[in-house]
Parts: C-alpha cells; sequence; structure tokens
C-alpha cells in the first residue's frame, strides 16, 4: 500500500485578487487539504473512474478490486464537503468497508458514529452507511454520489432504486456506482444493460484476470477445478442465464399460463404450499401426476392467514385434488390446523437444514437433465 505523509498549511498565502469571503475559503480548503492513505489503484480499477457516467453498472469477478474502488469514488466528494452513501444487502456486508474508510479518513474525520455508521469530515461532508435489508433505507436522504456494493445480492433492488434511491440524487444532481458480481439474470443484469438505451448510463467489465495483483496460477488452478458455469460467473463475471445454481430452467419452464381442470380431467392432481405473508411470497403449485408436469399455481403476499386459507380452498375444490404436501414450520402449523379441521388430505412438512438439501439436490439434478 502507498501512502503519504499529512501535511497542513498554517499561513497559506492568499492571492492578491480574491475577495475576503473567497480569502477565508481557500485559507479553509487549504487548512483541510491533507494527503490521505489511499491504495493505488490498478489500470483496470483506473479506467472505470476515469471512464464513469453518470450511473454506472461494474460487473467484476471475485477478488478485483472492487470495494477499494467504490471507496475511492465515494470519498472524493465527500472530501469537497458532500453528502454521500453507501448501500450494502445486509448491515454485516458494511462491517469491513466501515473500517476501511475509518482508517483511510482518520486525519479528517471531524465525528464518527458506529452504531449509525456514518462519519462527519471537517471538510463538511459526510458519509453515510445503510443496509438494505430494509429496501427503504436511505428514504428522505440527498446525496451527491452513492454507491451500492454486492449489487446483485441485493434482493430487493429494483424497488430500492426506483423508489428510494433514486430520488435521493436529484437535490445534487448526484451519481451512482452499483458494482457486484454477477448473480443470475437478476436486476443488477438488467442494470448492466441500460446503457444500451439510456445515454447517462455506463457498464463495465472486468475479470478476476483483470487485477494484477492476483497470481494468475491461482485463477488457473480454480479454472480446472470450479465447474465450467461457476467459473464463469464467479471469475469471468459473466451473466449465467438460469441463476447461480439451477441450469435448465428456461427449458423447464414452458407453461406460460395454468391449464384448466378439464384438460386433465380423470388424472391424480396433488398440491404443494410454501407459505409467507409480508417479506415473501406465498406460493399454492399443482401438478398432475399422469402429465408429470405442473398445471396451475398462485402466488401472493401481504394478505391475511384467512383470506390465503380461503384461495387454498377455492384452488382444492376447482381441481378436486388428491393430495396437498405443505410447510409446516411456525406459521404453516396453524394455517394446516386450520384447514385439517375442514378435512382435507392435508399432510405438514418440516423444511430444515437436514431435510433441504436432499430436496434440493434432486431439484437441482431433474431440472438440469430434463
Amino acid at each position: 500500500m502507498q501512502t503519504a505523509s499529512t501535511e497542513q498549511w498554517s499561513k497559506p498565502l492568499v492571492p492578491d485578487w480574491l475577495n475576503r469571503a473567497a480569502a477565508e475559503a481557500w485559507r479553509e480548503a487549504q487548512r483541510t487539504a491533507v494527503l490521505l492513505p489511499l491504495l493505488a489503484l490498478h489500470p483496470a480499477q483506473l479506467a472505470i473512474k476515469r471512464n464513469a457516467a453518470r450511473f454506472n453498472a461494474i460487473r467484476c469477478g471475485r477478488r478485483f478490486g472492487k470495494d477499494v474502488l467504490l471507496q475511492d469514488v465515494l470519498i472524493e466528494p465527500a472530501l469537497h464537503g458532500q453528502p454521500v452513501g453507501w448501500f450494502a444487502p445486509t448491515y454485516k456486508d458494511t462491517a469491513d468497508n466501515w473500517r476501511d474508510l475509518i482508517f483511510r479518513l482518520a486525519s479528517v474525520i471531524k465525528a464518527s458514529n458506529k452504531t449509525e455508521k456514518r462519519i462527519d469530515l471537517t471538510s463538511g461532508g459526510w458519509i453515510e452507511m445503510w443496509s438494505l435489508e430494509d429496501p427503504d433505507s436511505g428514504r428522505g436522504r440527498k446525496y451527491k454520489r452513492i454507491v451500492v456494493n454486492e449489487a446483485s445480492k441485493v434482493r430487493e433492488l429494483q424497488y430500492s432504486w426506483e423508489y428510494v434511491i433514486r430520488a435521493t440524487l436529484t437535490d445534487l444532481a448526484g451519481d451512482a456506482f452499483f458494482g457486484g458480481t454477477p448473480k443470475g439474470l437478476n436486476y443488477f443484469y438488467r442494470l448492466c444493460r441500460q446503457h444500451e438505451t439510456h445515454p447517462d448510463w455506463r457498464a463495465f467489465h472486468f475479470t478476476t484476470y483483470d487485477n494484477p495483483f492476483i497470481p494468475r496460477a491461482e485463477l488457473d488452478a480454480l479454472r480446472a477445478e470450479l465447474p465450467d458455469r461457476v467459473f464463469r460467473q464467479e471469475i469471468m463475471a459473466e451473466f449465467v442465464e438460469d441463476g447461480a445454481y439451477f441450469q435448465n430452467v428456461g427449458a423447464c419452464a414452458t407453461i406460460a399460463e395454468p391449464d384448466t381442470p378439464e384438460q386433465h380431467a380423470g388424472h391424480v392432481i396433488v398440491g404443494g404450499v410454501d407459505w409467507a405473508k409480508k417479506d415473501d411470497y406465498t406460493v399454492l403449485t399443482l401438478g398432475c401426476q399422469n402429465c408429470n408436469r405442473v398445471v396451475d399455481w398462485q402466488w401472493f403476499n401481504e394478505i391475511d392467514y384467512h383470506l390465503q386459507r380461503a384461495r387454498f380452498l377455492a384452488l382444492h375444490e376447482r381441481w378436486g385434488v388428491l393430495y396437498w404436501l405443505v410447510e409446516s414450520n411456525s406459521i404453516g402449523e396453524p394455517n394446516i390446523e386450520e384447514l385439517q379441521y375442514a378435512d382435507l388430505p392435508i399432510e405438514g412438512f418440516d423444511m430444515t437444514p437436514t431435510s433441504k438439501p436432499p430436496l434440493i439436490t434432486s431439484i437441482r439434478r431433474r431440472i438440469n437433465s430434463s
């Protein structure tokens, strides 16, 4: 790491042509002009910084140096007195970058609050760090620049950007940097294509090989050891279709609309239920044993459980379902009890760390081989 010594000018020379107000501002700038302990950016990081647009989507392989770059671009406007924001998927994801920023900015920190994840600088600027576990984090703020780290991991990235974060940039005509390693064709994938139709967007693509500090032999060893699609996604930063774990989903998802009971008259229909209410979706799925495929489904959230059970009953009666396998974890148990009072053919299934992996492996094998 390259560091530079801190220098301060106690009696700066003020040019004669400056008026008193400008002179005072000039003195203050000189007083706070310090050289910080900054990591030297490698050529690929510099290329991103020098060619950035207002909105930037950066997809890069693991260990490319994304976090150092995002710290660097965030610090710059803060040192010029501007408010900036750092967003991450979870609170834990902010920890390392918080410590790095505290170290790098130590000589110009006026105050810091670890609980609130806020750093106030002597320049008048400040940095706030947010977890997007709450997709409304940052609502009501204004920023000159924001970064979203590990953007591909943010569960509700589209909502957070479109409904919350984008508006924080309007007061100061701010800009944004999204950085991450691909994780299927999610909303981060869409952001990486925004430049195709929006001139104020730019996309950057770099692999782990573009970090000159990573031994090439290590990466070549990973290429030999890892499954091809994993290496392409994690190291080469390619968007691999069908997500991060399952392959061939698109080929298996062949039904655009639900079938009708008349199309499966006399067939054996079975169903499954995964309950949720607010943060996730309840999913009701029906399959035909004779045709060996899904025939109908419903999914919804933010609906009270008595209404969810009413939808369940309506679907059951419409199809004449022979058997239901229903998740019994926590909220599932009381729903099962209520439905069993109606003498429905329901069996509970407890999803645990022990029972889940074999199911996922089986589903993956079936999907991949279909």
